[in-house]
This record gives structure tokens, sequence and C-alpha cells, in this order.
């Protein structure tokens, strides 16, 4: 009995860690890497005080858009911006923002204040992209930010404002992903099937994936040692709508494609953004 009650308390401290993991580090500091961005507050649904940064483009190109990001389930802000601000160099405005609990924000992380929180997030980014006029608005999930996006996008009313969703390391299934950590370590192995019964799908976007028709971009490295590639493919294979690609990375592992450096990289996402947004060039 005892060493059944030690299983359990572990695979329930596993499954709450591996879900959120929030910090207060500040890891890049913009200034180090001379990037111009606003800090900027706002309030979740509960009226929960949230924090986020808006870099800005010098750049003026015809594509100019607004990106929003989802980061994924550790740190904070300041160490998953890096993964979309390069797109300031080519004309975008980047919206990150972190989930309660996060860096500078407030609250304590749970599903139900981040499913809040994404809700004013995509509220907020739509008040962004209406006042500059924006000609683009896309929104890019990661990781754990990809369940959030996809679960908040469903009772979003302006869903057919976005020009492109980027679900980026994602996965649809709470229960599925504690199961597959869970079955990952030897000694959890026996007991994963009580993932089922610890972690709950109330608030992640298996059952709201079929209900977007937004133009989809699925990346997921087939290396990925976090969130199976299996996952990615599930992802892409529930999405319905009619403009969706699958950027399979043959050597990527977990959110390291965007932002990584690579130049042929950035030129191939940015001809994505235009062929999945509607536009055929730059």
């Amino acid at each position: 009995m005892k060493f059944f009650t030690l299983f359990l308390l572990v695979s329930l401290t596993s499954c709450t860690h591996l879900f959120f993991q929030p910090d207060h580090y500040l890891y890049v500091p913009p200034e180090k890497i001379n990037l111009k961005y606003e800090n900027i507050l706002f309030d979740s649904m509960d009226k929960t005080r949230l924090h986020s940064w808006l870099f800005k483009s010098d750049v003026l190109r015809g594509e100019e858009g607004l990106v929003v990001l989802f980061h994924g389930n550790a740190q904070n802000l300041s160490s998953h911006y890096l993964s979309v601000s390069w797109l300031t160099r080519f004309g975008y405005d980047v919206w990150v923002w972190d989930y309660r609990g996060y860096g500078l924000s407030q609250g304590k992380a749970t599903s139900e204040g981040i499913a809040q929180d994404a809700s004013a997030a995509l509220q907020f980014a739509m008040k962004l992209y209406q006042k500059k006029s924006y000609k683009k608005l896309i929104l890019v999930g990661q990781s754990l930010g990809g369940n959030i996006l996809t679960r908040a996008l469903s009772d979003f009313n302006d869903q057919k404002k976005v020009s492109l969703l980027v679900l980026d390391s994602t996965f649809l299934s709470y229960r599925k992903i504690a199961k597959n950590r869970l079955q990952s370590v030897w000694f959890l192995y026996p007991i994963s099937f009580l993932s089922s019964l610890l972690v709950t799908d109330k608030y992640s976007g298996e059952n709201s994936i079929n209900k977007l028709n937004i133009p989809t971009l699925v990346i997921h490295g087939k290396l990925d040692p976090v969130i199976p590639f299996s996952f990615g493919e599930e992802v892409y294979k529930e999405l319905k709508t009619k403009k969706k690609e699958f950027w399979q990375v043959p050597e990527g592992k977990h959110i390291n494609t965007l932002g990584n450096g690579k130049r042929a990289d950035e030129e191939k996402f940015l001809k994505l953004i235009l062929k999945l947004s509607g536009n055929s060039s730059s």
C-alpha cells in the first residue's frame, strides 16, 4: 500500500509540474540585443493583472502585421520572445504576454485561470490589431501555448480576422500527454492509466481543434523529446480548416525551429505566412 501511495504522489506531482512551471527570472533583457519594446499591462477576465511586451518594427513593408505569442509552460516571456521577435526585421510588430503566475503577471497559474487569461489576451490583441489597422494578425502557440490558444480560439468572435495560426510543437489532450510522460519513466509506467483520473481535459484544445476555420501551419520536430512527433501529427489530422500545412522538421527538437537564426528557415516561414494567409507575392 505504501508503495502504491508513493507512486500516486509522484504521478500527481509530475502531472502538475508538467503543465505549469513559471518563474520570475529575467532571462534576456531586450535592451541587451537592441530591441525596442513597450511594457503593457492588461487585465484577465477576472481582473488579474497580466504583463506583456510589445516589440515594434521600424521596417515598412507591404505585409506588415501583428504577431501574438502564446508561449510554453516553463519560465516566462523573457525566455520565449526570441522565437518570434526576429519578425520585427520584416515589418511585423510582435506582442508577447505572460500567463498568471509567470514573470511579472499577478496570480497563481491554474488551468481555469489561464483559460481566462487566454480569452483576455485574444481580446486585447484584437484591440491592438484594430488600433493600428494591421494588414495581418498572426497567432503563434508553442508547446502548451498551442493547446491554450486552440481552446481560447473556439470562443473567439473575431476568428475570421486571424490571418494565420501557427501551432508549434504542441498537443491536444492534457490526459494523453500526461500518460505519455508517465509511460516514459519506467517505474511510473504501471500507473500511467491513472492519468485519466488525475488530469482533466476540461480546458484542453482537444474538443476545439475541429471548430477552427483559420489558415494554419503546424510545426513539429521529429526528434522532439518533450512532445513526441505523433502528437503533432494528431494536431494536423484533426484540423478541419481547408488551408493547412504541416512543417515536419527531420532534425527538429522542441520549439527550436522558429527563431533559430537560420536564414533559410526565416525565409521559408515568411513565404508560408504569405501563402497560407492568402497572399501569393512578397
